[in-house]
């Protein structure tokens, strides 16, 4: 089934694979969820229809995430700062040079110190106001 699944799904218009996506998982997809994450997650249905599937532990994990997006179907568009743990690293490449920020449980570190806000970092690589979150791709920039 897996290799037929595969075959139907990469044959499929972008319209056909979301209304299939749709009629499978219960709910529309996300607006931007890229193609390959919505094949990938079709193909994992079908197979799961056919017998196939998780760990308890794994099916708990998404049946969570899926009851959020029911809830709040923007909830993953909406940066959450405890949801990116200590010791992540955050790269941005600004005008040729590269840029590293580690997140911190006391802030985000940067050149060797620590400051409150993202922003605070952006504002010292550009020498002009930023949100930082947008100008390290953790948030699009509105509108």
């Amino acid at each position: 089934m897996h290799r037929l699944a595969d075959n139907f799904i990469s044959q499929l218009s972008l319209t056909e694979l979301r209304i299939q996506w749709a009629a499978v998982w219960g709910t529309q997809p996300h607006r931007y969820i890229r193609r390959e994450m919505l094949e990938k997650s079709l193909e994992f249905k079908l197979c799961q229809h056919g017998g196939e599937g998780l760990t308890p532990e794994q099916q708990k994990r998404l049946d969570n995430l899926i009851a959020q997006y029911k809830r709040n179907p923007e909830h993953f568009d909406q940066v959450n700062m405890s949801a990116i743990k200590p010791g992540t690293r955050l790269v941005r490449v600004w005008r040729g040079k590269r840029y590293n920020v580690i997140i911190r449980a006391t802030g985000y570190e940067f050149d060797g110190r620590i400051f409150k806000s993202l922003s605070q970092i952006a504002s010292d690589i550009t020498g002009t106001r930023w949100n930082g979150w947008v100008f390290f791709g953790l948030k699009e920039r509105a509108g």
